[in-house]
């Protein structure tokens, strides 16, 4: 009994060691959104004590000794073997290799958004995104109050003379170009993202995307824009890039959608947070 007492606290200490090394290195932000960090906190601390307190007990004599009172049916070792490595084995592999970013592959089963229609769980206000207005001699990012409501976001929105996507406003701004189509026409733009097509997608059109995630990588989703230029026929599905250029408007499947006219594109490094994270509840 010993011996499946250290097991079971080597194997806690081991998950609460996956969750501080995937929690130092940042890569538990390819996995669940910040809003759900406390939770990992609480489980890692759990999970530390809990196994110290295993292993603790099984060094004690009184524990080594097996009931014999014939209540207790003693497992055979074999079984207990299949149990630990069921456990073993995702921790293993989570200690020694890196978590895969999801890629277009991913996209292509779960569709892609374009656009972002309003949804009636989302609040009015998105008052914690991001305004960055670039005028000719400097770059100044102004912050939109938690009081502006998604009507007067617009209006700050219309005023600027180039739209900048970030991780704090893509949403917003996605959802307010997409509802606005007109009023944005003819407007400056730069978004970041990775390049993703559709199987009827010519070369030289594209929609530069990001992963959306709520609560975890398991309930992501696509969101970007439509793109379309000559530089984006050297680009393959999954190559991080910033683009520049101008918003138009382009019929897709029946719909006014939103269109990136491409003026310049870069290729860029994938983001060290390459998933946009819906604070929405």
């Amino acid at each position: 009994m010993s011996n499946n007492l250290f097991l079971r606290g080597v194997l806690l200490l081991g998950f609460a060691l996956l969750m501080f090394k995937l929690i130092v290195t940042g890569q538990i932000q390819q996995l669940i959104a910040p809003k759900m960090f406390p939770f990992i906190y609480f489980a890692m601390s759990v999970l530390f004590i809990l196994g110290i307190i295993q292993i603790w007990r099984s060094d004690h004599k009184e524990n080594a000794v097996y009931c014999e009172c014939g209540h207790h049916e003693k497992k055979h070792p074999f079984q207990s073997l299949i149990v630990s490595v069921l456990f073993i084995v995702p921790v293993i592999t989570g200690l020694m290799f890196s978590s895969q970013v999801l890629d277009s592959s991913v996209a292509a089963k779960r569709g892609v958004q374009i656009g972002r229609q309003p949804e009636n769980n989302v609040s009015s206000d998105d008052g914690t995104q991001y305004l960055t207005e670039l005028s000719q001699n400097e770059t100044e990012k102004k912050p939109i109050e938690k009081s502006m409501n998604k009507k007067q976001l617009t209006e700050a929105l219309t005023s600027t003379k180039k739209v900048v996507f970030t991780n704090e406003n893509y949403l917003a701004i996605l959802e307010i170009i997409h509802n606005n189509v007109k009023r944005f026409t003819g407007k400056e733009i730069e978004l970041v993202g990775f390049v993703y097509r559709e199987p009827d997608f010519v070369k030289e059109k594209a929609v530069i995307a990001r992963f959306v995630v709520t609560c975890c990588v398991a309930d992501a989703s696509v969101y970007g824009m439509l793109a379309s230029g000559e530089q984006l026929k050297q680009l393959n599905n999954d190559e991080w890039v910033k683009v520049t250029g101008i918003i138009d408007k382009t019929n897709y499947k029946g719909n006014i959608l939103p269109c990136i006219k491409i003026k310049t594109v870069k290729k860029v490094k994938q983001p060290n947070e390459p998933y946009i994270h819906d604070t929405a509840l």
